[in-house]
């Protein structure tokens, strides 16, 4: 695997490191009273740190909804224009000794608002403890050019606001226009402190010409094979996963566990991203057969596609990305992004979930702090989201080929602790079904590039 050409360079990254650097970030969260947070944390609150921006929320804004998950909901807000030229300080403005920045002109007018809902582990701190994961983690040892841009902003419940997000999603609920699991999903109404994402989908600002920016999104999932795959798999880990939900017994639901409900849905053959970290072709033919296999990849998110244009362009975004196709394919070939994950997978989870046990002692047969505390790096990377943002003229015959370029999003930290017997019990049943091996009856279609390649 080309990945193996990588090495990953060992940050701090055990628990004690970790829960410094988040301290230090709730050090930096405005001292104003937080009735709803504990009596610790609120002596925190008030702790002198390094500098850290933290935006305040406006004292009236509009919102509007974008999209939203089983764990979070994301959303578009915007300073009303009667607050557009406030000078007070009170409402917006400075937040901890001169670093914070004003909502109307900072990262509100680039970012989306990014909150938890409502559920069992969300706490006041879960977006400063995330952020602080995000600056020490994850920001060191990927590359600050490859992470979607982010920023703490304070006063979701002080000003309001969540009321407003919360009318929003009971909107939808009553349109049908959520998911049927999610009816009813609310954001969290004790985090004050919340998340702003930087927006992929906004039209690129650097092209000379008028152009149009196209962004897709996928889940990058396993770049390297599970430790826990039995010696001749024909599949990776992702393929032998969608082999088992899309089994007839059900094997694997979409909640990633143990189901024995029949699928109602006809089987929908998922890509495999082990084509983003495929060996160099070295002749012609390889180069066409890769080529092919990167640009079916893209395809096959084609539904994700959202564009932008600095222009009065009408191009659709499959007409935008089918028109850069050279450049999309040359980009996925060429960048190292995907290389660089697959070798982090494999360098901080190189024994697999299942030579972990919660219940031994910290040795080399048990699990360590440092060693859970790895693998759920690992896991990260293996269930981000990847924004690959496309940028052509507008020009029916451009001077300049397509820009493309890529950041990833959606990187939450994994609780180990809680997730470890589900990661477990996935691999259990892929090995006792045959998934890896593809012997399971029936035998399911994929289109796993490790089996293409051993054929």
């Amino acid at each position: 695997m080309a990945a193996e050409a990588y090495t990953v360079v060992d940050a701090t990254l055990d628990g004690r490191h970790y829960a410094a650097a988040s301290t230090s970030a709730i050090g930096n969260v405005s001292s104003r009273p937080q009735s709803g947070l504990p009596i610790a944390l609120q002596r925190l609150l008030h702790k002198k740190s390094a500098p850290l921006q933290i935006i305040s929320m406006p004292s009236a804004v509009t919102c509007s909804f974008v999209a939203e998950g089983s764990a979070n909901a994301v959303f578009c807000v915007t300073p009303a224009d009667d607050i557009a030229n406030t000078a007070s300080g009170s409402e917006v403005g400075i937040v901890h000794e001169g670093t914070g920045a004003s909502a109307e002109s900072g990262p509100l007018s680039t970012h989306l608002l990014r909150i938890p809902k409502a559920g069992p582990g969300v706490s006041p701190t879960t977006c400063i403890e995330h952020h602080a994961y995000y600056c020490t983690v994850l920001r060191p040892l990927l590359g600050a050019e490859w992470l979607v841009g982010q920023h703490l902003i304070q006063g979701v419940v002080s000003s309001g606001v969540d009321d407003i997000l919360n009318s929003l999603l009971a909107d939808l609920d009553r349109s049908h226009r959520t998911r049927p699991d999610w009816v009813g999903t609310r954001v969290a109404a004790n985090v004050d402190v919340a998340l702003l994402v930087e927006d992929m989908t906004s039209a690129c600002k650097s092209s000379p010409f008028p152009s149009t920016t196209t962004t897709i999104q996928c889940k990058p999932k396993w770049l390297v094979q599970s430790p826990s795959a039995p010696a001749g798999a024909r599949r990776c880990r992702t393929c032998a996963l969608a082999a088992a939900s899309a089994a007839p017994s059900g094997a694997i639901g979409a909640n990633g566990r143990s189901s024995h409900a029949k699928k109602a849905s006809p089987h929908k053959i998922k890509p495999c991203p082990l084509v983003l970290v495929a060996d160099r072709p070295t002749t012609p033919q390889e180069e066409a057969v890769l080529d092919a296999a990167l640009w079916d990849y893209v395809c096959q998110h084609m539904s994700s596609a959202v564009t932008s244009s600095s222009s009065s362009s009408s191009s659709t975004p499959s007409m935008a990305l089918r028109k850069a196709r050279p450049a999309i394919v040359h980009w996925l070939r060429t960048t190292d992004l995907f290389l660089r994950m697959a070798a982090i997978q494999a360098d901080f989870d190189p024994r697999g979930a299942l030579s972990m046990s919660l219940d031994s002692p910290a040795t080399d047969d048990g699990v360590s702090a440092l060693a859970l505390d790895r693998l759920q790096i690992a896991m990260t990377l293996r269930d981000c989201t990847c924004f690959l943002r496309v940028t052509t003229e507008d020009d029916p015959a451009p001077s300049q080929p397509a820009l493309v370029s890529a950041k990833l999003g959606d990187l939450d930290r994994k609780n180990g602790r809680h997730k470890l017997a589900q990661w477990q019990e996935q691999e259990r049943i892929l090995l006792a079904g045959g998934f890896y091996l593809g012997t399971e009856e029936p035998r399911q279609q994929t289109q796993c590039w490790l089996e293409r390649r051993q054929s």
